[in-house]
This record gives structure tokens, sequence and C-alpha cells, in this order.
């Protein structure tokens, strides 16, 4: 049974294509989530946040947001690292393409970049300035910055992500072997009874 590389390649590639747009919109989602609940809270939970008060509230509600993320970018992360080592060694050795290859490697270590440069030390800040450490705080101007280097980094894996998966896709596949053999000229006249005597 034949292994249709191919298939297995452009199906990773959807993983991650997937998984990375999954992520955008739960970054997103986890923070707006407590606007939602801070304005129209439920009768029990609107009890709880008059206690605290509703700056508290707030921020009691944001650090929760933000420990779902740092949890789901730094599972994420590992996964992207396994899934991208996989599919560039397919790539590379099974489809034979560097084009791709490369293009997948170069995601590959933008992610670990991301895992053991940028997302540690951003969560770090990120738990300083969750309750307290407010604008105006050094921690608060580095922590956005690395947010915003995150972004453009998951941007850029993305975007490389799709190009990829439509060369694969929708580019031209190189012949493996000609479906009929080249005979010469000679040997044709000869077999069909042309030959000269």
């Amino acid at each position: 049974m034949a292994v249709h590389w191919r298939r297995i390649a452009a199906f990773l590639l959807g993983c991650l294509i997937l998984g990375s747009a999954f992520m955008i919109f739960v970054a997103t989602q986890n923070f707006a989530t407590v606007d939602r609940v801070l304005a129209a809270p439920p009768h029990e939970g609107a009890q709880i946040f008059q206690t605290l008060g509703p700056e508290n509230a707030r921020l009691l509600l944001r650090y929760l947001a933000g420990e779902e993320n740092r949890l789901f970018f730094t599972s994420w992360e590992l996964a992207q690292v396994a899934l991208s080592a996989l599919v560039t060694a397919i790539l590379l050795l099974a489809i034979k393409s560097r084009l791709l290859s490369g293009m997948t490697g170069a995601m590959l270590i933008v992610a670990l970049f991301q895992r053991f440069r940028v997302t540690p030390e951003m969560i770090a800040l990120g738990r300083m300035v969750d309750f307290g450490g407010g604008t105006g705080s050094a921690a608060y101007g580095e922590f956005w910055k690395l947010h915003a280097l995150y972004g453009v980094l998951e941007v850029a894996k993305l975007a490389l992500l799709i190009v990829a998966a439509a060369i694969l896709l929708f580019g031209r596949r190189r012949k493996t072997s000609p479906l009929v053999e080249d005979v010469p000229l000679e040997e044709t006249r000869v077999a069909s009874g042309f030959a000269e005597p």
C-alpha cells in the first residue's frame, strides 16, 4: 500500500492553519468575555462582583482570562513545534521539496523562538502587570512590546502555512515516471515492418 505523503502533508498543514486561526480567536475572545460578563452578570455573580467592587472584579476576571491564554499558548506552541517538525521532515525527505520544507522549517524556527524566548518573558511580565503594574510602568510597556511581537510572529507563521499549503495543493507536481516508454525510432520501424532492407 503506497503512502500518500502529499495527503499527509496537506492534512498536517491544515491542522496547523486551523489551530493557528482558532488560537487567534481564543486569545481575543477570552478578554472580550470578561467585558461581556461584567456588562451583564448573572444575579448571583452580580452580588459577588458588588462585594469585590467593579475594578477588583475586572482585575480578577482578566487575570483568569490571561492565565487561560497562557496555558493555551504554551500548549499550542508545543503542538506547533511537533507538527511543523513532522511536516518539514515529510516535505524534505518524502516529497523532496526544498521550497516547501524551507517554508515549514522557517515556521518551526519561529515557533521555537516564541516558545523559548518570547513566551516565557511575556508570561512573567503579564503576571506582573495583571495586579497593579499598570499603565506607565516599565513592565507594562515591555509586556505590550512582546505582545505585539508575538502577534506579528503569529501572522507571519500563518501566512507561511497558507502559502505552503496553496503550493502543495495547487502547484505543479513533478512527474515521477512517464506513462509511455520512449522507444528509439529505428526499433519502431523494425517492429512495424517498415525497416529498410
